[in-house]
C-alpha cells in the first residue's frame, strides 16, 4: 500500500490534492499535516513512501521540510507543490534533493499524481540498480576458476576443465606441443604479463581480455607465480572468467550515466520556463553523451508541421547539414519515417542500423541522396514528446559513428527523456497561460478602478458644488441629473460584477414562465432610445408579432437585449444605424441585432464572449465598460437553452449578434415558476400617513436618507443607529413596521429581528420587517426570510421601490 505524507496548512488545497491523488492511487494511505505539531509527531514514526509539501507554510517553509526529511531519509522522494515559490527557490530545492516541482493551480492538480508516479519509479530504478550490483557479486562467487601450469618459457603443461572451457578448448591435445598461450592474448597484454612476472615473480588479479579458440573474446582475471620444482621453474596460474562481471559493470556504468543524464536533464528542464532556452540546453547535454546529433522539433497544437529544429551536433558541420536538409527537403506530410510518422502515430521509432538503401528510398533527388550520405547516419531513435495526449513535438537521437548501436534500453531512456521534456513544456505553457490570466486580471482591475472613479468624480464634484454655492434652478436640475445618471451607472457596474460572480460560482438562477419577446425587446429599445438619439443613431426594429413564446425570465431576457443594444450604441459612431429583428426560424425564436459600428477584428472575434476580455484594454481606449456585458449575455442565453454568436466582416464594417432561443411547445405547455406579481398601487398620494416606522442603520447618511423619504410620505419615523438601540425602542414604543440594515457592528440585523420575534407582546412580536442591505446574493435573501424579515431590498434602493415595499406591508396593517 502506497503511503503518502501531504504537508500543507491550507485545508482546501489539501482536499484538492487528496482528491487527485485518490483518483490515481485509490488504495493509497494519505496522512495530512497542517501544523508543526503534526509534522513533529509523524516525523518520529516516519513510515512514508513519498512526501508532498507546499513551500509557504505558516510555521515553516518547504525548503526546511525538504532538508529535514532528506537529512534522515535521503531515499524518500519529496515533491514540492506550490504557487508561491520563485525559480530561485525551485533551483535551491533541486540542489537540496527535491525530486519534482509542480505549480499549484486548478489546471495543475492533475499533474500531481504523475509527479508522484515519476518519483516512485525513480526510487524503484535506483533500488533495482543496487540489486543488480548484489547479483553481480553473487554470480562472481559461483564462477569456476581455471587452474593451469606453464613452463618458464610459457609452454602449456596442464590445465583443468574450467581453464579449457575459458580457452574454448575441449582438451589439452588441441594445443600444439611447445606452443605458448601468446596467441590467446593481445600481443601487448601478453608481453606486459611476462615482464611483470619476471620482475615481481608474481602477477596478482590482472584483468585482461582473452581471445578464445572460436574467435570470441572474454574478460578474465589472471594470477601467476613462479614455482621451482626439482630445479625446474614452473609458472602456476589461476584464470577466472569475469566476463559477466565486466558486462554488468559496463551496464551499471551505462545505467549510471543514463540516470545522471536524466537527473541533469530534469534540472535543466526545471531551470527555466523559456522553452527554447531549455531545449537548447537539453540538446547540448545529449551530445555526445547519448548521440552524435540531437534535434528537437516543437510543433503547434493540432498540427504536424515541422519548422526549423533545435539542433546540437558533435561536429558543427553536421548541425549545418541538418538545417540545410530540413530547409531544402522538408519531410512530406505523409512520410512513413522519422518525426512526421512518430507525431502521426504517437509511437517511437528505433533504427539500430541504417543502411544506404534507406537513404535511396527517402531521397527526393540525387542532391538529397548526396547530403544524406554525407551526414552518414548509422542509427537513430525518434520519440514523441507527449503528456495527457497532447503532442509537443519529437526528440531525435542520431549516431554517425558505429561505436555502439542503439538498443531497447536506449529507447526507453529516450522515451523517459521525452516524457519529462513534455511535462516541462506543458508546465511552461500553463505558466504562460497563468501569466496571461494575471495580465487580463490586472487590466480588468485597472478598468474597474477607472469605471468606478469616473462617475464618482462627477457625483462628488457636483455634490460639493451644491453644498458650497447657490445656483439657479436649471443648474441644480442638471447637477441632480448628472448625480442620478452616474449613480445608476455605478449601480449597473456593480450589478454586472455580481452577475459575473454568480456565473463563476454557477449560482445565477432564472425564473421560468412563458414570455412574449416583442414587449421585452420593445422595452429594451425604449430604455436605450435616449442614448441612441444623443449620438443621432437611428434604431429600427422589425419584430414579428407571430413569433411564438419562449420559456424563460422576462427580466433576464430584457437584460440580454439591453446589453446587446448598449454595446451596439457604444461602438457605433454618430449618425450610425442599429437594426433589431425578431423572427421565428423553425422551432427557434431568433433575435438579430445589426449595427454599422466599428466591427470586430478576426483575431478578437473568437474571444468576444469571454469574461474580462476587451479588444482595446489600453488607457487610451475610446469606449468605457468592464468587458462583462457580452459574457453575461452568453451565460443568460445558455441558461435559457439557447445560443448566441457574433459575426463581423472586420474592423469598420459593423457587427451582427444573433440570439436563438427554443420556442415554448404549445402542447401541454404550462407556466413554471412563480407568477409575476403586479406592483402595489398606492391607495392615496401619501399611503404611509401616520404609520410608525423604525429605521435601523449604523450608517448616518443611509439612515437619514431612508427617514427623509418616508417622512415625505407622512410616515412617523424613529431612527436607531444600532440593533441594541432599536430593540430598546421597540420594547418601549408601539411600532408598525421595522426597516433594518443587516451588516452592523456588535449585532447584525438578523440577530435583531430574531430577538424581536421572541418578545412577549404579540403585536410587537409580529411587527412587519424589511431588510434593506448591500448583501444581495440569493442566499442572503433566504437567510433574511429565515431570520424573520418579510421583504428583502437591495442597496441602493430607489425611493419609489422603498415606498412601494413599505406600502405593500403597511396595507396588511389596515
Amino acid at each position: 500500500m502506497l503511503r503518502i505524507l501531504l504537508i500543507d496548512n491550507n485545508p482546501d488545497d489539501r482536499a484538492l490534492a487528496i482528491r487527485e491523488l485518490g483518483r490515481a492511487f485509490p488504495e493509497a494511505q494519505i496522512t495530512e499535516v497542517g501544523i508543526a505539531e503534526q509534522f513533529e509527531q509523524v516525523f518520529i514514526n516516519f513510515l512514508f513512501d513519498v512526501v508532498i509539501t507546499d513551500y509557504q507554510l505558516h510555521w515553516s517553509d518547504g525548503l526546511t521540510i525538504l532538508r529535514t526529511i532528506k537529512a534522515q531519509y535521503p531515499n524518500c522522494p519529496v515533491i514540492m507543490f506550490t504557487s508561491t515559490a520563485t525559480q530561485e527557490i525551485a533551483l535551491e530545492a533541486m540542489k537540496s534533493g527535491l525530486d519534482d516541482y509542480v505549480i499549484k493551480s486548478p489546471s495543475h492538480y492533475v499533474r500531481l499524481p504523475a509527479a508522484v508516479e515519476t518519483a516512485l519509479e525513480r526510487i524503484a530504478a535506483q533500488q533495482q540498480a543496487a540489486s543488480l550490483q548484489a547479483r553481480v557479486q553473487t554470480l562472481l562467487n559461483q564462477l569456476d576458476v581455471g587452474v593451469y601450469r606453464l613452463t618458464s618459457d610459457g609452454t602449456l603443461l596442464e590445465g583443468n576443465a574450467a581453464f579449457l572451457r575459458l580457452l574454448g578448448l575441449g582438451s589439452l591435445t588441441e594445443v600444439p606441443p611447445n606452443q605458448t598461450l601468446e596467441s590467446y592474448f593481445q600481443a601487448q597484454d601478453y608481453a606486459e604479463l611476462l615482464a611483470q612476472l619476471k620482475q615481481n615473480s608474481e602477477v596478482r588479479d590482472r584483468e585482461i581480455q582473452l581471445r578464445c579458440a572460436d574467435g570470441t573474446t572474454r574478460w578474465v582475471k589472471i594470477s601467476k607465480t613462479f614455482t621451482r620444482t626439482n630445479g625446474t621453474t614452473i609458472i602456476d596460474g589461476l584464470m577466472e572468467d569475469i566476463t559477466q562481471r565486466k558486462q554488468a559493470e559496463a551496464q551499471a556504468e551505462l545505467e549510471k550515466q543514463r540516470s545522471e543524464f536524466l537527473a541533469e536533464a530534469s534540472r535543466l528542464l526545471s531551470s527555466s520556463l523559456d522553452y527554447r532556452t531549455t531545449l537548447e540546453n537539453l540538446v547540448n547535454l545529449a551530445v555526445p553523451t547519448l548521440a552524435d546529433i540531437c534535434l528537437v522539433d516543437v510543433i503547434e497544437p493540432a498540427t504536424l508541421a515541422l519548422g526549423e529544429p533545435i539542433v546540437a551536433a558533435s561536429e558543427p558541420e553536421q548541425a549545418a547539414l541538418i538545417l540545410e536538409l530540413r530547409r531544402r527537403y522538408p519531410p512530406p506530410a505523409d512520410a512513413d519515417y522519422g518525426s512526421i510518422k512518430v507525431l502521426r502515430t504517437g509511437q517511437s521509432e528505433l533504427r539500430s542500423t541504417i543502411s544506404d538503401s534507406i537513404f535511396e528510398q527517402i531521397a527526393q533527388d540525387a542532391d538529397h541522396l548526396r547530403l544524406l550520405q554525407q551526414l552518414g547516419v548509422k542509427a537513430s531513435i525518434v520519440v514523441p514528446m507527449m503528456v495527457h495526449d497532447r503532442k509537443f513535438g519529437t526528440i531525435a537521437l542520431v549516431k554517425t559513428k558505429a561505436i555502439r548501436r542503439y538498443d531497447r534500453a536506449d529507447l526507453e531512456m529516450a522515451e523517459e527523456l521525452a516524457r519529462r521534456t513534455a511535462i516541462a513544456l506543458d508546465n511552461a505553457r500553463l505558466y504562460q497561460e497563468a501569466q496571461e490570466a494575471n495580465r487580463t486580471k490586472d487590466e480588468f482591475l485597472a478598468i474597474v478602478s477607472h469605471e468606478l472613479r469616473n462617475p464618482l468624480n462627477s457625483m462628488l464634484g457636483w455634490a460639493q458644488l451644491l453644498r458650497k454655492r447657490q445656483f439657479e434652478d436649471p443648474t441644480v436640475s442638471r447637477a441632480h441629473e448628472i448625480i442620478a445618471r452616474n449613480a445608476r451607472l455605478q449601480n449597473k457596474l456593480i450589478e454586472d460584477l455580481l452577475d459575473v460572480s454568480r456565473i463563476i460560482q454557477n449560482r445565477l438562477e432564472i425564473s421560468r414562465q412563458s414570455v412574449y419577446l416583442v414587449p421585452v425587446i420593445d422595452a429594451a429599445i425604449e430604455t436605450f432610445r435616449p442614448n441612441a438619439e444623443a449620438k443621432a443613431i437611428q434604431i429600427s426594429s422589425h419584430l414579428d408579432p407571430l413569433t411564438g413564446q419562449v420559456l424563460g425570465d422576462s427580466e433576464r431576457l430584457e437584460q440580454v437585449v439591453s446589453n446587446l443594444l448598449s454595446n451596439a450604441i457604444k461602438f457605433t459612431p454618430n449618425g450610425g444605424r442599429v437594426e433589431v429583428r425578431l423572427e421565428q426560424v423553425g422551432s427557434l425564436a431568433q433575435i438579430t441585432l445589426t449595427d454599422s459600428g466599428q466591427g470586430i477584428s478576426a483575431d478578437f472575434l473568437p474571444f468576444i464572449f469571454e469574461r474580462f476580455r476587451q479588444a482595446d484594454a489600453s488607457k487610451t481606449r475610446s469606449q468605457s465598460g468592464l468587458g462583462l456585458g457580452l459574457a453575461i449575455v452568453r451565460h443568460l442565453v445558455e441558461l435559457h437553452g439557447g445560443t448566441v454568436y457574433a459575426a463581423s466582416e472586420g474592423e469598420g464594417k459593423g457587427t451582427t449578434f444573433t440570439v436563438q432561443l427554443p420556442l415554448l411547445r404549445s402542447e401541454g405547455a404550462e407556466e413554471q415558476g412563480s407568477k409575476e406579481i403586479p406592483p402595489h398601487a398606492p391607495a392615496s398620494p401619501h399611503p404611509l400617513t401616520g404609520i410608525r416606522i423604525l429605521v435601523v442603520d449604523d450608517d448616518l447618511d443611509n439612515r437619514e436618507l431612508v427617514g427623509f423619504i418616508l417622512e415625505q410620505q407622512q410616515a412617523q419615523v424613529i431612527l436607531a443607529e444600532s440593533a441594541a438601540v432599536a430593540f430598546d425602542v421597540i420594547s418601549q414604543t408601539d411600532i408598525d413596521l421595522v426597516i433594518s440594515d443587516v451588516g452592523m457592528p456588535n449585532e447584525d440585523g438578523y440577530s435583531l429581528i430574531r430577538r424581536i420575534r421572541t418578545l412577549q407582546s404579540p403585536q410587537k412580536r409580529r411587527v412587519p420587517a424589511i431588510a434593506l442591505t448591500a448583501f444581495v446574493k440569493e442566499e442572503d435573501q433566504q437567510e433574511a426570510t429565515a431570520a424573520g424579515f418579510q421583504r428583502h431590498l437591495s442597496k441602493p434602493v430607489s425611493p419609489d421601490d422603498l415606498i412601494e415595499a413599505v406600502a405593500s406591508l403597511a396595507s396588511l396593517l389596515r
